[in-house]
């Protein structure tokens, strides 16, 4: 079980004026961290990812560090999580109300475009959590609630919103590693057909 000494959701929405001034300073150095952390895996690579340089780029010190999040261990979660809500909130932004594959829509929304993450970064991240002993299972759980809002809970055919997953996960992470992506055309061309046979379903359900 990993401790977290700072928040690791940095903006909970309720607003800077229910924070004194401490602990806007505190989340604000906790951001800084996590950016630090981020610039140095995207710039240097996942080897590069130690408290010192972290500290450094920062412009902390390592007790200052220490502080807020106690080992490389719960940076590594802190900086998981934190990308992991991002894209939770870049999906929700995409999602147009509640109607049936709203949901499956913005998952595919998502991904129309190559640059819907920073590569380096995110990538670093994942390849960070991998070295460390089950820190990525908050992204698998994270993960397990998006199918089951996919499959459960957008109003549409089961076996489309696992596809609409299975696609926008397989060009999520063809686009982070950089594994022959697609064309442009052949992305539209592929994200249309998934929406369509999504369309289609919901329209003459079984």
């Amino acid at each position: 079980m990993v401790q977290n000494h700072g928040a690791v959701d940095i903006d909970d929405g309720r607003g800077g004026g229910e924070m004194d001034g401490h602990s806007r300073r505190s989340s604000a150095t906790r951001l800084g961290i996590l950016k630090a952390a981020e610039h140095v895996i995207a710039t240097e690579g996942v080897s590069a990812l130690t408290l010192e340089r972290v500290a450094e780029q920062a412009a902390v010190s390592k007790g200052g560090l220490l502080y807020h999040y106690g080992s490389k261990k719960e940076l590594v979660a802190a900086l998981l999580d934190h990308s992991l809500n991002q894209t939770a909130g870049r999906l929700n932004a995409l999602t147009d109300g509640d109607g049936p594959g709203a949901f499956a829509r913005a998952y595919l929304d998502y991904v129309r475009t190559e640059d819907h993450t920073p590569k380096a970064t995110a990538a670093g991240i994942l390849a960070s959590a991998a070295l460390e002993d089950g820190e990525l299972a908050p992204a698998a759980e994270r993960f397990a609630r998006w199918q089951r809002r996919l499959i459960d809970d957008d109003g549409n055919d089961p076996v489309i919103g696992l596809l609409v997953r299975i696609v926008g996960d397989g060009l999520w992470l063809v686009d982070l590693f950089d594994m022959a992506p697609p064309s442009v055309d052949e992305r539209q061309a592929l994200l249309d057909l998934v929406e369509q046979m999504l369309d289609d379903r919901i329209e003459q359900p079984s």
